[in-house]
């Protein structure tokens, strides 16, 4: 698996424009610019995005939104461009099947030299990284999807492809076969699809979206932390079911993190996060041995529409204002990425091999809303106690080496508004030379005289520990 981690973010710097409700609205700068990019960049990103009003769609190159985005990224430094075309996009929304008699090519020849007309403008262009495909396919999708991948891997055999995938918890009818039941061909397999529970039938939506476009790695998007303080049910089960799928395909882990918050209908439906809520995501998503971390959103999406129902993201709450200047979250973020980059030297060593939960005395994973839904509960392999709430401990291996996350799991509500101190980890390690490691350094843990390693966390932090035999 790849050693070298990408940090990007949806929604980069936008042209400045807005439609609220249908009114236009123009922030003053157009901010797709050598130093917004470069802003971008000191946050610890090293990719850039070309979507939404930024992606291709067969246009003259010179002077679209595609071609001022490779512009001016590269101006600022970065050599890491992924592109949606818009076009693949399109015949993914209409076409059930893209090659065959009646659809729109005869074999994958012709596929293949649309595609290769396609990307021509872009794909030599100094930055061009990859191609950023459909987001979040339902599961008739598919076919089409798996046409596309293919012949994108046949026309660009180097090129980098971002597949992100519908999460845990997404609505029923997405996840299953509506239309592509023809492809299978085991009858057994076809009433399986009726008749499991979610986390099955999620199961099977990753898993073909695989055996269907031959994908090498699985992403999704998983955003935990909902209005009033509430963490989804879904998010530790997301992410312990697609590591365990990761692990058995030896494929890589990818993931879309939250760094945003919508109104919906005129309530909260994801809050606006705190640093504590960062450090829960990041920590987390390296204790599962994720390679590439994404988020959402950098800037707000360009385009609300509050009194027609739908949602729209709150200003203030993703990395950049609406008027250009800097929130909270880009300032703890940008520390944190950089914590993770030192680390993730160590952690890409390893790869992983399971997920546990440890909970208070006198508790369990099932007293707490978001450990309740758990895809798996297998028994701790260490001797691990915490003080208050609930951690998540991961194991990891490289040979007969391990690396163990132990990351307090807990609602950061507790520490906002009750003011609790901090809780106590305590640990047994298996023998070997230890390595303890927190927030991306190296740090010293003295052994006590019952043999005893105690440390405190705060909610979302993590101590890694790593002991080579």
């Amino acid at each position: 698996m790849s050693k070298e981690c990408l940090f990007y973010c949806y929604n980069c710097p936008t042209s400045g424009y807005y439609t609220i409700n249908g009114y236009k609205y123009f922030a003053g700068e157009d901010f797709r610019n050598e130093k917004r990019y470069k802003e971008y960049l000191d946050c610890g990103f090293n990719m850039v995005q070309a979507r939404g009003e930024n992606s291709y769609k067969g246009e003259p190159w010179e002077g679209s939104n595609c071609e001022r985005v490779f512009k001016e990224a590269l101006k600022a430094g970065c050599d890491k461009i992924l592109v949606t075309d818009g076009r693949f996009d399109t015949w993914m929304r209409k076409e059930a099947n893209l090659i065959g008699e009646g659809c729109m090519f005869a074999s994958e020849e012709e596929l293949d030299k649309e595609v290769a007309e396609c990307v021509a403008p872009y794909c030599n262009q100094k930055g061009f990284y990859g191609i950023q495909l459909f987001d979040e396919p339902v599961y008739d999708q598919f076919l089409v999807y798996g046409q596309i991948m293919r012949s994108i891997k046949r026309v660009l055999p180097n090129t980098y492809i971002q597949s992100n995938l519908l999460p845990l918890g997404a609505r029923d009818n997405l996840l299953r076969p509506q239309k592509l039941t023809e492809f299978f061909t085991d009858a057994t397999e076809k009433i399986a699809t009726e008749n499991i529970g979610y986390q099955d039938v999620y199961k099977k939506y990753v898993e073909d979206f695989v055996k269907f476009t031959g994908a090498d790695n699985i992403h999704f998007d998983e955003y935990p932390f909902r209005r009033e303080y509430i963490i989804s049910g879904n998010t530790l089960a997301n992410y312990q079911l697609v590591a365990r799928l990761c692990q058995e395909k030896n494929i890589e882990f990818r993931v879309v993190l939250q760094s945003f918050a919508h109104i919906w209908n005129g309530t909260m439906h994801n809050r606006k996060m705190v640093e504590s809520d960062m450090y829960w995501q990041t920590n987390l998503a390296m204790g599962f041995g994720v390679r590439d971390y994404s988020f959402y959103t950098y800037m707000a999406k360009p385009d609300f529409r509050y009194q027609e129902g739908g949602m729209g993201e709150m200003d203030g709450a993703a990395f950049i204002n609406l008027d250009g200047s800097q929130t909270a979250l880009y300032g703890y973020t940008k520390r944190i990425i950089a914590e993770m980059k030192k680390f993730l030297k160590i952690s890409t060593n390893y790869n992983y091999v399971s997920s546990h939960f440890v909970a208070e005395e006198g508790k369990t994973a099932q007293d707490y809303d978001w450990t309740k839904y758990a895809y798996e509960y297998l028994p701790c392999p260490v001797d691990a106690k915490i003080s208050r709430g609930v951690m998540l401990v991961t194991k990891q291996i490289n040979g007969e080496d391990e690396l163990y996350m132990f990351e307090n799991l807990s609602n950061v509500k507790d520490e906002l508004f009750d003011n609790v101190p901090p809780s106590v980890l305590t640990l047994n390690l298996p023998d070997g030379e230890k390595a303890f490691y927190f927030r991306g350094e190296k740090i010293e843990l003295k052994q006590s005289a019952k043999g005893e390693y105690t440390f405190d966390l705060k909610v979302g932090d993590a101590l890694f520990v790593e002991i080579k035999k």
